[in-house]
């Protein structure tokens, strides 16, 4: 996902069938464009304003380029291969962002687009169904957590760990972790590395919003017990049989457009926040469980919103607060009356940590676990509704809390992951 490219390509708004049986674009209707990824974003340049193709012109006369194609919607997926062919592209998802018209003393006058591409794949071949039954992820840091290959291993000797009997979102799948080996010849040395992949292997084929939304989840969780920063770095779709060009061969490198991907990522083993060694026994049943639960997928989501980005202390509050709110919505005490009360939710929620008040006053010094919650949800209170405003202080001031409250939540949420607590909601 990481990876920068320009290259010049031919884009082909249909495929055609080859002798081979296997399907590419037409070289009398190829447009010539330039395919550019940069820092995350990929646009492509088009020699071309393509048309909608049911468009029904009305006497000759348009408005407002409503003959034009806007984005995908508007049409079916695109298709692009470099000049020499080695390179395959189906563009998926995309919208025009700019538009030239070229104008040249004794030419026509040719128009050029300009096109954000949101998720794309770099493709074997053309001929691919939509449906996905494996998906291999790899994910930052997650080659030092784990920590059981190394580069001197032979990688085709040791076992893949699997975790079995997995369910996300109804759906059944298993997970192998595995090693993938490299070497590179030098002129007097010989460098190996190693990498780690996640393969997903699904009961039944998938679509691609499944596989980004349990990529996604297992990232999310990934960061919460690390406690680094982690991003998804490559998705792979499909199975990969062999090098050689056929009918059979389905690989397909995913390049989508993702909520938060770090510009950089380097492995480093140490600070972990949860060693794998120490959980390793159980880990089945940990992925089994996150995978499982909705309400806590949300609740970590909720963090990260806030923990992942730049965004104002009030937006951070009220999203905190509210995501402690909406955990314990349907939770009820020993009478059977649901919990309404913000207050009661997050006492509840801070309650899932033994030493929360040491945590608290090595921050805040003299402040008080109930302190806390009182400030977060009177400000929450305020930002929203403007109440309890003589209860309020400049967000400047807000900011030692939210730190503190913070790291109370990035710890309960480990906990909760790894089953180190009994959830209480």
């Amino acid at each position: 996902m990481r990876d920068d490219f320009s290259f010049p390509v031919f884009v082909g708004y249909e495929l055609m069938n080859t002798k081979s049986g296997i399907k590419g674009i037409d070289p009398n209707k190829r447009i010539a464009g330039q395919l550019t990824r940069s820092h995350g974003t990929t646009y492509l340049d088009l020699a071309d304003a393509p048309e909608k193709k049911m468009y029904q012109h009305n006497v000759g006369i348009t408005y407002n380029n409503n003959d034009k194609v806007i984005s995908n919607v508007d049409t079916n997926n695109w298709y692009a291969t470099s000049w020499d062919g080695s390179r395959l592209f189906v563009l998926r998802k995309f919208f025009n962002v700019d538009s030239k018209m070229h104008f040249a003393y004794n030419h026509f006058s040719e128009e050029t687009t300009k096109w954000l591409i949101t998720d794309f794949e770099m493709v074997s071949q053309f001929m691919l169904p939509y449906e996905v039954y494996q998906a291999k992820l790899y994910v930052d840091h997650i080659f030092s957590w784990f920590r059981v290959y190394n580069p001197n291993q032979d990688l085709s000797k040791v076992n893949s760990i699997e975790y079995n009997d997995l369910i996300f979102q109804e759906k059944k799948l298993k997970i192998l972790v595995r090693g993938e080996g490299n070497q590179k010849q030098e002129i007097h040395s010989i460098i190996k590395t190693v990498n780690l992949t996640m393969c997903l292997l699904f009961e039944e084929s998938q679509n691609r919003q499944y596989i980004y939304q349990i990529a996604v989840a297992l990232r999310n969780m990934f960061q919460i017990i690390i406690n680094k920063r982690i991003g998804i770095s490559r998705i792979v779709l499909n199975r990969i049989n062999g090098d050689e060009l056929i009918q059979s061969d389905e690989r397909e490198n995913w390049f989508i457009e993702q909520s938060y991907l770090p510009e950089e990522s380097k492995e480093i083993i140490s600070d972990v926040g949860i060693p794998y060694a120490s959980i390793s026994s159980n880990f089945n049943t940990i992925l089994k469980q996150y995978l499982g639960d909705e309400k806590l997928q949300n609740l970590v989501n909720s963090f990260l919103l806030v923990d992942q980005f730049q965004i104002p202390i009030a937006t951070a509050i009220i999203t905190l607060v509210s995501g402690i709110e909406t955990y314990y919505n349907q939770t009820k005490y020993k009478n059977g009356k649901t919990i309404g009360n913000a207050h009661k939710k997050l006492q509840r929620f801070l309650a899932l940590l033994d030493n929360s008040s040491e945590i608290v006053q090595q921050e805040i010094p003299n402040l008080t676990v109930d302190e806390l919650i009182t400030r977060m949800r009177d400000s929450r209170d305020y930002f929203i509704h403007g109440d309890k405003a003589d209860r309020f202080v400049s967000e400047a001031e807000l900011i030692p809390y939210l730190i503190v409250f913070k790291k109370l939540y990035q710890q309960i949420l480990a906990k909760l992951i790894v089953l180190d607590v009994k959830k209480n909601n």
